[in-house]
């Protein structure tokens, strides 16, 4: 999985130490075990791995919408994107009570 997300990172992986990596890659995969309530299997392994590269991506700007700098303006995601959202409740087990 650390592999997969480093791959994932690019360029970007210098920034982030591997200990950082491993802990967004556990909080990813405990967030879609939660979720679906679901031990993850490989689809919901391949999820999480993208939710913590969003993460890692998102660090120092928590709080942050948009901000604006020398005349370029950066946008930042605020919540999961739809497509892994779509994946997810595919996914998810529904408790009726």
């Amino acid at each position: 999985m650390l592999e997969e997300i480093k791959l994932l990172l690019g360029n970007s992986v210098t920034s982030f130490s591997d200990a950082q990596i491993g802990l967004a890659a556990k909080m990813a995969l405990q967030f879609v075990e939660d979720y679906t309530g679901c031990e993850a299997d490989y689809s919901l392994t391949l999820l999480a791995e993208r939710i913590a590269v969003i993460s890692l991506n998102r660090m120092n700007t928590e709080g942050l919408s948009s901000m604006t700098f020398n005349g370029t303006s950066e946008s930042y995601l605020n919540d999961i994107p739809e497509d892994i959202k779509k994946a997810l409740n595919r996914k998810r087990k529904v408790l009726f009570v």
